[in-house]
């Protein structure tokens, strides 16, 4: 039986030496309208999480995105799922476009990214991105 895994972009400017993440303004549902987000979504069946991930951010941000490693941990997604993060960067001249799913995007240092209001669950994986890349949070 098919399983699907949420994943998610932490898209930066990047992927050596990150300032920058690419934050994802929700527009629904209305409980988390205006929470942002890292984008993405779930495999379908047969795609890899790489697969699922640039899929999802051509549909989502009209983007193309070059996929980097994964974050070792996990986070608990909605549904009872496992989100998987993966550290990626815009692709060269890709440039994303606001969706349906969202209602801005908005580039923020990743020493303040906590100053943007975050979805609750994100904010544990923002603290691993600057923790990653050896980067002290304001």
């Amino acid at each position: 039986m098919f399983q699907p895994i949420v994943v998610a972009a932490a898209i930066l400017d990047d992927l050596s030496q990150p300032t920058q993440v690419l934050g994802a303004q929700r527009s629904y549902p209305e409980q988390w309208r205006g929470f942002y987000e890292f984008p993405g979504g779930k495999t379908e069946p047969g795609e890899t999480p790489e697969q699922a991930l640039r899929r999802e951010l051509r549909e989502e941000l009209s983007a193309e995105i070059i996929v980097g490693e994964r974050l070792q941990e996990t986070w608990p997604a909605h549904g009872g799922f496992q989100m998987f993060v993966y550290l990626c960067a815009l692709a060269p001249h890709s440039t994303p476009q606001v969706g349906v799913a969202h209602l801005s995007l908005h580039w923020v240092d990743l020493k303040h990214s906590e100053s943007l209001p975050w979805l609750p669950a994100d904010y544990p994986i923002l603290t691993a991105i600057a923790r990653h890349f050896g980067i002290a949070q304001n």
